[in-house]
């Protein structure tokens, strides 16, 4: 029987090489979201630009330390099912902003603090390529099983 992994749980890209350094605010279920794409944005009304389970990088330029503007950002990334929200702290948001925590962790909804400089295009291009070679393999996978 043919086994892929399409997906990656929060869980498991935390185990990757660049989130070594990350701080994750997350219970076991907010873990275990499935993460489908990865996306940086850095504007602060999103809910109607996402499709579900994307982990989203931001440095917070949009609501820079505006609780109320962070906190709604984050709703909307709740109700529109994304998969998690990682936040570089540092230029634009100083820390981590207190009202969002207990939001996230009633919602179940990971929240990743790096409290670095990190680069977003090696992270993006580490999960795509990863979600690519996956689709590739799976593809590849059911042509061996039909021959």
């Amino acid at each position: 029987m043919v086994q892929t992994l399409l997906q990656l749980t929060v869980k498991d890209i935390l185990q990757r090489p660049l989130f070594h350094n990350a701080e994750a605010i997350a219970s076991e279920i907010a873990l275990n979201r499935k993460v489908r794409w990865v996306h940086i944005m850095e504007v602060t009304q999103v809910g109607h630009l996402l499709n579900g389970n994307e982990l989203i990088l931001s440095t917070g330029i949009g609501w820079h330390d505006n609780e109320e503007l962070s906190l709604s950002f984050l709703q909307q990334l709740i109700n529109s099912g994304a998969s998690g929200l990682c936040i570089e702290l540092g230029t634009y948001t100083k820390q981590p902003l207190e009202r969002m925590k207990p939001l996230a962790i009633q919602e179940n909804f990971p929240l990743i603090f790096f409290h670095e400089e990190v680069r977003y295009i090696d992270i993006t291009q580490d999960l795509h390529t990863y979600f690519i070679h996956q689709h590739h393999k799976m593809v590849s996978d059911l042509e061996s099983l039909s021959t």
